[in-house]
């Protein structure tokens, strides 16, 4: 996304469609881009520079409301009942003013409740941004967006996606798990990086890092309040988490009046194959 955004305007820019489940971190890394470049004032004009502009994606894949989003989002004043190609030129001068570099469409699939001629006018109109602005435009959803995206070759050419994949039981997740504990205010240590946690964790989070975060948060809340200073395996069970993919039949089940019972030993050994298997992959690979 750095590199879409220091590029030269060019007549068809480079886009992108960053594709990951929900609750895995899609929103945070383009906050994080938005960071690195914030809104600066200009001291000459009345105006801000924006090298980043984020906007979330529209409800409803209508042309004419994708606009007045866009419009409402920015601050505009516009009249509601303007045709669009006059709102369009007006998105494309006020985006120019405010120097964009790279625009945002973020939770693009909140966009595809329409049919497929309004998806199709949507996306024609993001092509339509990216060529008149020579700017490259980063659409980020769920892989229900992505298969939207299909259906259209332009759209499909023009925005290959980057996937964040879940989480797996690797050296990369033991670090996060240990800058997660680095952070946390708890006075004894947890290990949470431990052949005993990590698994666990990862079982319970299913392998997003939202479900991760929101997990340690109430594990070290549940570890001040208890007195208990560190979180162990016992803690994790305490607090009645239902991991990600097993909430649908629980719910299910509490409709028949049924109880749901988390099998997490199981769920444990089946990352732990998981874990061994892609090991095994990796020493054919290094043997070759």
């Amino acid at each position: 996304m750095a590199e879409l955004l220091a590029a030269n305007e060019v007549r068809r820019p480079r886009n992108m469609l960053v594709v990951a489940n929900t609750n895995n971190g899609k929103t945070t890394v383009i906050d994080r881009l938005k960071a690195l470049h914030p809104d600066v004032t200009d001291p000459d004009s009345d105006g801000v520079q924006m090298p980043v502009v984020k906007l979330n994606a529209p409800q409803s894949p209508d042309e004419d409301r994708f606009y007045n989003h866009i419009l409402e989002s920015l601050g505009a004043i516009y009249k509601i009942r303007a045709p669009k190609d006059a709102k369009f030129f007006q998105i494309c001068r006020l985006l120019r003013d405010v120097g964009m570099k790279v625009l945002i469409f973020d939770e693009i699939n909140n966009s595809l409740a329409g049919n497929m001629i309004q998806r199709q006018q949507m996306f024609n109109a993001i092509k339509s941004l990216s060529n008149e602005l020579q700017r490259p435009i980063i659409l980020t959803g769920t892989f229900e967006a992505l298969v939207a995206v299909r259906e259209d070759k332009q759209m499909q050419n023009r925005f290959p996606p980057s996937i964040l994949p879940v989480w797996e039981l690797d050296s990369t997740f033991l670090q996060l798990l240990a800058s997660f504990e680095s952070l946390m205010p708890l006075k004894q240590r947890s290990n949470l990086a431990s052949e005993v946690l990590a698994p666990l964790l990862l079982a319970m989070c299913g392998g997003l890092i939202g479900e991760l975060c929101e997990l340690l948060k109430r594990a070290g809340k549940r570890a001040i309040t208890s007195g208990r200073e560190r979180i162990s395996a016992r803690l994790l069970l305490e607090l009645d988490w239902v991991p990600p993919d097993q909430r649908d039949r629980q719910a299910s089940a509490a409709e028949q009046g049924l109880s749901y019972r988390i099998n997490y030993k199981e769920m444990v050994q089946r990352v732990q194959a998981d874990e061994a298997e892609a090991q095994d992959e990796w020493d054919d690979d290094d043997a070759d």
